[in-house]
């Protein structure tokens, strides 16, 4: 009989938990977009309303497929090693989930939606290959970290309603994102600078391990949306040919619904923004405090 390969099989099932990310990452905008926007623009039976509830159902779909696939997987793993402990351990852990491959639960910690059977499979697979050497982290381990974090970003509203806070400026909305964001990712920085000819430019949260920064734009009007649109282009040309920051999200906090998601990813495209750069619309609470003169 052929030497069970550890390194084969976490790299084949790391494949398949970065297509149970992704989905999760769809069902989970799909609840943002309900709470925030569908509700109030469309009616139940209206076509846009139905087409995002058909999408939804056939997300779900699939990522009961995957996960059931990765269950068999580690399944055959423990019978091929003779691991009848763990495997009864592993089966008795899903047990209450029997059916329900398909739901989410929410994390209040971090803001985010989270399969709780994923997080089983990953115990267990971690268990199995946890006596073996991953030189670098592999790019399924990178894009499952990567969707983590736009997770995060998504939940930024829900993050500040859940502390009490009625923001009134940007400081006060990404000082609270970094403080989630160092405990899931401890290489978490603040305002690194880069140095160009035009001037020294300074990320608002960077994440070194993924080379990834993060820009926040708080609006509180039509007119605010539109200055901070062009501070994000000027963002882009300010990054441009760093070698510690790759990969750059623009998010955009705005107190009410000035602009949609996909307007901006239009912008985006017409203004011929480089794909390292993505933008993220948040909703949330919050009001700019007046001056007094």
């Amino acid at each position: 009989m052929r030497e069970f390969n550890f390194k084969e099989f976490h790299n084949n099932l790391q494949k398949d938990l970065l297509d149970a990310s992704n989905l999760i990452s769809n069902i989970e905008k799909h609840v943002w977009a309900h709470m925030h926007y569908i509700g109030d623009e469309f009616d139940d039976q209206s076509p846009e309303s139905i087409y995002y509830e058909e999408e939804n159902t056939f997300n779900k779909e699939r990522l009961v497929e995957t996960l059931e696939t990765i269950k068999l997987k580690i399944d055959f793993a423990y019978e091929y090693l003779s691991l009848t402990k763990m495997s009864n351990k592993l089966n008795s852990e899903l047990e209450v989930y029997n059916g329900k491959f398909g739901e989410l639960k929410y994390l209040s910690f971090v803001d985010i939606f989270y399969s709780p059977v994923k997080w089983i499979l990953v115990k267990h697979l971690n268990t199995l290959t946890s006596h073996i050497k991953i030189d670098n982290e592999s790019e399924y381990e990178n894009t499952n970290s990567i969707l983590l974090l736009e997770q995060i970003l998504r939940g930024t509203p829900k993050m500040l309603f859940d502390r009490a806070i009625n923001p009134i400026n940007e400081k006060e909305v990404r000082d609270e994102v970094y403080k989630t964001l160092i405990h899931v990712f401890p290489d978490t920085v603040r305002e690194i600078p880069i140095a160009k000819v035009s001037g020294t430019y300074k990320p608002d949260i960077g994440i070194k391990r993924l080379k990834c920064a993060i820009e926040y734009k708080f609006v509180n009007s039509q007119k605010e949306t539109k200055i901070a649109i062009g501070g994000i282009f000027e963002d882009i040309n300010g990054y441009e040919g760093s070698a510690d920051w790759t990969t750059f999200y623009a998010v955009i906090y705005m107190t009410d619904n000035f602009i949609t998601q996909d307007q901006v990813e239009a912008e985006f495209k017409l203004s011929k923004a480089p794909h390292s750069w993505k933008p993220i619309v948040v909703f949330g609470k919050g009001n700019r405090k007046t001056k007094i003169k």
